[in-house]
Parts: structure tokens; sequence; C-alpha cells
């Protein structure tokens, strides 16, 4: 089967993609310095389990995505250098390793003593090219566009990069405390929430700001044990009243609170037009920084319930749990309003991705595939990230031709569909 594998290589290869789900600055995609790259928080995360010190990169103990490390970026990378042997063998490693390698001339990506203040040299220099990060994304990944969840005054670059909005302030959902999460919603208001009756009119009205917005989607993290019922006015002054104390809240307490957020934003939302929603599901950060997978058995009942009360609506998911691939691959098929995405967090590894591919190419409908999306903060960090997904879709294409399971023409076919063609009809992107 050489000339399918080549033809199929060198079409993975030539077709556009679009990205649905990044976090690239819009007017400056590409990384300032090589701290951002070799301290991208996937690898950090794993150079502090494997030994190195938290705050040995960082002052404040965190990721530079998180918090400014107060330290010199060449002095950071040379702290992290004894440390990098430590995971030659993760795919974080490997990633790091291909993009020195195929961006940076870096031989076999390893860094060194020898050669870390060339290679910092290198990465400011192409920094200091403000078309550098667009021609990567456009020449070399052949993404026409990218949709980031960062918030910045910058203008899109070449229309490269459009607009996405994550962290919809649905209470509770995984990534903050419930008094963070409640602090943050009256922030955006400028107003205290003490009842039931304000939290829904609270999340309706962000709801209406996002549905007006010019926006390709809204993004939500959501708990996988988000509850449908309708919570009583006792249950809800509890729970805003705790919430506020930060105390601790039942597994329950937070599936209801969440739930009835989501439900009354998507009302509100319906006031505009804005109907894409980018529901994440399965991840829990823990402090410092150590996230977690969640799974929950109500969680596949729950979004069938959701996409039904709000069938104007379209959800696009993606999960970190791998125990939830299968859950939503069958909603997927079963649904019209529910599609699926991406690798995120804790799939983006060549064995969930590779079972992931085989499950939603065997259960759901191509035009509801969307085969890629990077979660990157860099444009140099989308690169490897999307030569794996690649050569693993390659693969996949590839053994099912061979034994018969798709024509060659179909197995063509579904490689612009699932890298572009579903992102541009769901997130209502053109090229």
């Amino acid at each position: 089967m050489p000339d399918v594998a080549q033809s199929l290589r060198q079409a993975i290869a030539a077709t556009p993609v679009i990205d649905p789900h990044c976090h690239l600055r819009a007017g400056r995609p590409a990384a300032d310095s090589l701290a951002d790259l070799v301290l991208y928080h996937h690898v950090w995360v794993e150079l502090v389990s494997s030994g190195m010190p938290v705050t040995a990169t960082s002052q404040a103990g965190l990721p530079h995505e998180l918090a400014d490390p107060a330290m010199a970026p060449l002095d950071r990378v040379r702290a992290a250098l004894p440390y990098l042997p430590n995971i030659r063998n993760t795919t974080c490693g490997s990633l790091l390793r291909c993009l020195l390698r195929d961006l940076y001339d870096v031989p076999e990506g390893e860094l060194t003593d020898a050669n870390v203040d060339q290679i910092a040299d290198a990465v400011t220099h192409r920094a200091s090219d403000p078309t550098w990060g667009t021609k990567l994304l456009r020449e070399r990944c052949h993404i026409t566009k990218a949709l980031t969840v960062e918030d910045a005054d910058e203008e899109p670059c070449c229309g490269g990069v459009g607009k996405g909005a994550e962290g919809v302030p649905i209470l509770l959902a995984g990534k903050e405390g419930p008094a963070a999460a409640l602090a943050g919603i009256e922030a955006r208001l400028g107003r205290e929430v003490e009842t039931g009756d304000e939290y829904v009119e609270a999340m309706q009205e962000l709801g209406r700001h996002y549905g007006r917005s010019s926006l390709h989607f809204a993004g939500v993290w959501v708990p996988p044990f988000l509850d449908w019922h309708e919570p009583r006015s006792s249950e809800m002054e509890y729970l805003l009243y705790h919430a506020r104390q930060n105390e601790p809240l039942s597994e329950s307490d937070i599936g209801l609170f969440a739930g009835l957020g989501l439900r009354s934003f998507l009302a509100g939302m319906r006031e505009g037009n804005l109907r894409t929603i980018q529901l994440i599901v399965g991840a829990q950060v823990l402090p410092p920084h150590r996230s977690i997978t969640q799974w929950h058995p109500r969680l596949p009942e729950t979004l069938a319930r959701l996409a039904a009360e709000f069938e104007d609506f379209h959800f696009n998911c993606s999960t970190a749990s791998d125990l939830h691939t299968q859950d939503l691959a069958i909603l997927a098929k079963h649904v019209p309003n529910i599609s699926v995405a991406g690798y995120w967090w804790h799939t983006l590894y060549p064995a969930t991705i590779r079972k992931s591919l085989e499950l939603r190419l065997d259960i759901v409908p191509a035009n509801k595939i969307v085969a890629f999306f990077s979660d990157a903060y860099h444009a140099e960090w989308v690169y490897p990230k999307l030569q794996l997904v690649q050569r693993l879709f390659g693969d996949v294409l590839l053994e099912r031709v061979a034994d018969g399971t798709y024509t060659e023409d179909l197995a063509l076919s579904l490689v612009a569909q699932v890298f572009h063609d579903s992102a541009a009809r769901i997130y209502g992107v053109t090229d």
C-alpha cells in the first residue's frame, strides 16, 4: 500500500486546518522567549513532578501562564535543564524536542548547557519578526483560522486568529473555588448575588452579553456531576451562603448550582445570535496547579437533557477524561446538536488520541467530528501537536483502507472533513 500511504500523507500535510480552541495572542501568536516554549505549563508540571523545585523557574511557584515568574527567561531555562532528561520518555518531552528540532534546527531537539544561549537568541530573534507566528501557522501548519480564548486588545493578525471566549463563569466549574467563582460573577456584573433569583438573573445577564457578541463561541467548563434538577429556594440560599464563605460543598450541591447556572446562561444567550457552545469537561485543578481527571455516570444523561432543552444551540464537546470518550461519541451519534472535538489536557497522548479517533470514526457522522484543537499558548506549540494528530489520523485511515473498511477516496475525503469543514460549519468560520 505504499502509493495509498503516500497519497494520504500528502493530503493530510496539505489540507487546510481550523484550530477552534487555542490561547494564542491575537496580534502576536509566537513565543517571546525560549522559556515560553520550554516551560509551557504541560512541560513545567512534568518537570516539577520529576523533582524540579516548584520555585526553580517561577518565584510564584506557578506556571508562567498563571503568574509572572519574576525571573529572567534564560535563567529559568537554565534552571530547568537538569530536569529535562527526566521527561525524555513523555509525549510532552517528545513534542518539545520536535518543535526545537524542526523550527529552530536544534540537533535531536536536545537542549544543553552548550547550546542553550544560541537557541535562546534564535527564539528571541524570531520573536522580533512580527510575521513569524503567522507564517508558522499558515505555511508550516496550514492553519487558516485559529480561535483564541484569550482576551486581548491587539488586532487579529492577517485574519488568522479569531475570537472565542473561555471562562464563562458557571459557578464551581472546576478551575477555581466557590468564593472565587462567585466573586468573578459579581465583579463582571458590579453587584452582589445573594439570592437564587439574583443568581439566575446574573447568569442570564452574562448570557445576554455573550449572545450579542461577535464571538465564534462561548466556552464553558462544567463538572461531570452537573445536575439537571431545579434547586429549591432554600437550597440556593444555603449554597450561595456557603460559597461566599468558601466552605466545602458536596458534589450534589455543586452539581445543582452549576446546572442552574448553565441553563440560566443559555436562556440569556437566546436573546442574541450566538448559538455555539464549546463545552469541556473532565478536569479539576487542585492547588497549587495540579490537574486531575474527573468522571461521573450522570454526565451523558445530563448533556442529552441539556441539548434537548436547548435544541437551537450546538454543543461541541471535549473531555479531559478518557472515561468519557465513548460517552461523548454516543451522544454525538444520537443527539443532532452535539458534536465532538479534539483531545484536551489529559487526552493529548498517542494512546488516547488513537482510541478517540477509532471510536469517533466508528460512531459519529463525519460532519460532527472536529479532529484537532491545539489549546496552545504560542504558535510554536501548535506545530508539534498538529504533527502528532495528523500522523495518528493517517495511520488509522491507512489501516482502514488496507482492511477494506474504507476506500482510498473515502479516506481522502475524511481528511478535509474533520480537519477543516466540520469546524468551519460548527463555528461559522470563513477562511
